[in-house]
C-alpha cells in the first residue's frame, strides 16, 4: 500500500514539474516547427482573392495604385525586415516595411541565401496549422530552396512575420500573379543600399510599348 501511494506522489510530481518546466525548454518550439513543415506539405493554394485590409487600401489609395499592380518584395537582413514595392505609373515605390517577429534569424543566419529569389503562384501556400507560408524559389530557374516568409512568427527554414504582415505581402503577391505578372521578384541582401532596385525589366511584368 505504501509502495503503490509513493508512486502516486511520485507521478504527480513528476507531472507538476513538467507542467511547469516544460515552456521552458526547447520541445513546444520543436512540436511547432514539425507541425509548421506538416503544414507546408499539405496546405493548399488560396482559391480566390480575399479583400484587402482597410489600411493596406488606404495606403495604396495614397499612391494612387489599387490590388493588382506589379509588386516586388526585397528582404533586408541587416535589419530584419521585409519590405514590399508596389509600381505606379512609371516606377516602383515602397508601400510598407515589415519587421522579423523574432531576433531568432539574423544576417549571419541568412547570409548564405543573399541573392534573388523568385516567388510563383504555387509558393503561396496556406497551411493546416492555421498560418501561411511564401516559399521562395531562386531566380533563373535555380533549384527551390528551403526558405520561406513564414506567418504566425514560425522560425523553421524560413523568416518569421506576423500573420497580418505575412498576409498582406501574400493578398498583394496573388493580386499581383492573378493580374498577369509572370512571377514577384525577391532579392535578399544586408541593407537598403545592397538591394538593387526594382524595375519591371526584372519584376516578371510584361513592357507594353
Amino acid at each position: 500500500m505504501r509502495g503503490k501511494l509513493f508512486a502516486l506522489i511520485v507521478l504527480i510530481g513528476i507531472g507538476t514539474a513538467a507542467y511547469f518546466l516544460l515552456p521552458l525548454t526547447p520541445i513546444p518550439a520543436y512540436f511547432e516547427n514539425v507541425t509548421h513543415r506538416i503544414g507546408l506539405l499539405f496546405g493548399s493554394q488560396p482559391d480566390e482573392q480575399e479583400p484587402l485590409p482597410v489600411r493596406l487600401e488606404n495606403k495604396l489609395a495614397k499612391l494612387g495604385v489599387s490590388a493588382g499592380v506589379p509588386v516586388a518584395v526585397q528582404i533586408l537582413t541587416d535589419n530584419g525586415a521585409v519590405a514590399l514595392w508596389v509600381h505606379d505609373a512609371d516606377r516602383f515605390r515602397p508601400l510598407e516595411i515589415y519587421p522579423f517577429c523574432s531576433d531568432v534569424v539574423r544576417d549571419g543566419d541568412l547570409s548564405a541565401y543573399h541573392g534573388d529569389y523568385r516567388i510563383l503562384a504555387k509558393d503561396i501556400v496556406l497551411n493546416r496549422d492555421g498560418h501561411a507560408s511564401v516559399m521562395l524559389n531562386q531566380a533563373a530557374d535555380g533549384p527551390k530552396t528551403d526558405l520561406a516568409l513564414n506567418g504566425g512568427c514560425a522560425t523553421e527554414q524560413g523568416i518569421p512575420l506576423e500573420s497580418d504582415d505575412l498576409r498582406d505581402i501574400m493578398l498583394m503577391t496573388n493580386a499581383a500573379l492573378q493580374n498577369g505578372q509572370a512571377y514577384i521578384p525577391v532579392s535578399i541582401y544586408p541593407t537598403a543600399a545592397d538591394q538593387p532596385l526594382p524595375d519591371l525589366k526584372t519584376s516578371g511584368q510584361k513592357q507594353t510599348d
